[in-house]
């Protein structure tokens, strides 16, 4: 899938609610503090789990959120879906 048709998908999730608008900051160790909104990480379940941006195989990257949802990522789909909530927010879109 191209850059263009993942930030498509992307920005569909994003309208919907799907995918959330927070991104939250980078944790690396156990025993950091954590985000009220939460932390993303490396993640361990490489190769097993689906991408939530453009569905393939693989993520790479993990988001845990205090509800409990995890939101996982390759890098570079990761990196769009920064970029889209970034864009919406300049925009000043608002999550629903």
């Amino acid at each position: 899938m191209d850059k263009h048709e993942v930030a498509k998908r992307i920005r569909e999730q994003l309208a919907n609610g799907t995918l959330p608008r927070i991104i939250a900051p980078l944790t690396t160790e156990p025993g950091w503090p954590t985000s009220p909104t939460g932390h993303i990480s490396a993640d361990s379940a490489i190769g097993v789990v689906r991408c939530a941006a453009c569905n393939d195989m693989g993520a790479q990257v993990a988001y845990r959120f205090p509800d409990g949802r995890i939101v996982r990522f390759h890098g570079r789909c990761h990196r769009i879906w920064e970029e889209e909530c970034l864009r919406s927010e300049k925009a000043g879109s608002r999550p629903q």
